[in-house]
């Protein structure tokens, strides 16, 4: 059941509240407005020909998803967890110089992550390839609170098996390498959906990143 909520304190207008594991839209829908994580998580993802699901993004706190260059979704949208999400017509922009701001600096920090990503897939690794997940989550939070690191909790409200899919792991390597992880003294794993950052620096080092 959704819930709406009245906000429209950043031009995106009213929150409509979605239960956990809900679809926001399907691949192939047409493209006809922008989402906003106000809270939650939201899972994006891309059904591949052979039926094989290839996870595309997690969008958190302040991230917009929906994004598309064509007509129609190239991915199809779905909350992880209970979520918060606002929306606003794509002919929106056409008259609101602010929104296109918002968006525009998304788009740059998107183009990072999805630069990110393709560095963290191409690694041999598969302890980098979880570092570096951890690391991406670690550096969201902290543009929003600030520049210490160390003892910071990363929330993982999403499975163990949609992190391997996008990292392109098996579940148990993800399991793995997180307790690898923990046993080095990097993290913390305080129960299944939080990683504690012990040593961002060394977690940076681990990823295959020049310390911050």
């Amino acid at each position: 059941m959704q819930t709406d909520i009245h906000d429209a304190h950043n031009g995106f207008g009213t929150i409509r509240v979605y239960p956990d594991k809900t679809p926001i839209y399907h691949q192939g829908d047409s493209a006809t407005r922008i989402f906003r994580v106000n809270s939650g998580v939201v899972m994006t993802f891309r059904l591949l020909e052979d039926s094989r699901r290839q996870i595309t993004g997690f969008c958190t706190e302040g991230e917009f998803f929906g994004l598309s260059p064509h007509g129609d979704h190239m991915d199809g949208a779905v909350t992880v967890t209970s979520a918060g999400i606002q929306s606003v017509s794509i002919s929106a922009l056409e008259t609101d110089a602010g929104l296109r701001a918002q968006i525009m600096n998304h788009s740059f920090r998107k183009i990072e992550d999805t630069q990110n990503l393709m560095m963290t897939l191409t690694k041999t690794s598969s302890e980098a390839r979880v570092a570096a997940f951890l690391v991406m989550l670690a550096d969201r939070r902290l543009r929003r609170q600030g520049p210490n690191a160390d003892g910071l909790e990363v929330s993982l409200p999403m499975s163990r098996l949609d992190i391997a899919d996008y990292l392109g792991l098996s579940r148990e390597t993800v399991s793995r390498r997180l307790n690898e992880l923990k046993s080095l003294g990097l993290i913390g794993l305080p129960d299944t959906h939080t990683a504690q950052i012990n040593r961002f620096d060394g977690l940076r080092r681990c990823a295959g990143m020049m310390a911050a």
